[in-house]
């Protein structure tokens, strides 16, 4: 009983111990929000995630905060400056590559990437969506259509009559029928 009660004091100090030593994880990898080098890769997600106008809004103020931010550490100030002009004209395709060129410092100190990590802060133009069907998308949906049904319409031709139940039972009373001619001739 002693030892029973002891494990649970055991289990409940080590379950309250976790809680209470256990850290909330941080989405920023544990550098700071005020960091400028964050801002500008928020910014950059932003221009990304949506190129119009406001995409290019959300990046634009996340900008004005990496240039008002007190932690600059690899970022060339001047070249964000100049994206922030981009972003203002509304060009967001200048203004992704001199981000990306405003943290080419920081990015080179990083250190190289292990295992899984992917490392890279190079962020892509999402693909384009799927535009219309074109003659070839139409001609190829059509023709299944027209397999398919054409498939419904010979399993309903050449299906047989009878159910496989039905066809079990003829065939149990035809060998009965075969056995009982069989056994009147033996008789005879």
């Amino acid at each position: 009983m002693r030892s029973r009660l002891a494990a649970t004091a055991v289990a409940a100090l080590v379950l309250l111990g976790s809680v209470v030593m256990a850290s909330p994880a941080r989405a920023d990898g544990g550098q700071s929000v005020d960091e400028g080098y964050v801002m500008v890769l928020q910014a950059l997600s932003f221009l990304v995630n949506d190129p119009g106008p406001d995409g290019t809004a959300q990046a634009l103020a996340m900008v004005d905060d990496a240039l008002s931010a007190e932690d600059q550490d690899g970022v060339d100030v001047q070249t964000l400056e100049r994206a922030a002009i981009s972003l203002e004209a509304g060009q967001a395709e200048e203004a992704r590559t001199l981000l990306q060129e405003s943290i080419a410092e920081a990015v080179a100190a990083l250190e190289p990437a292990i295992g899984e990590e992917s490392g890279t802060t190079v962020m892509l133009a999402p693909l384009p969506p799927r535009g219309a069907l074109s003659v070839t998308d139409w001609f190829f949906l059509v023709l299944s259509v027209i397999v398919a049904a054409v498939g419904i319409a010979l399993a309903v031709i050449f299906r047989p009559h009878e159910s496989l139940r039905e066809l079990r039972r003829e065939i149990t009373a035809a060998k009965g029928t075969r056995g009982d001619a069989a056994s009147t001739q033996e008789e005879s």
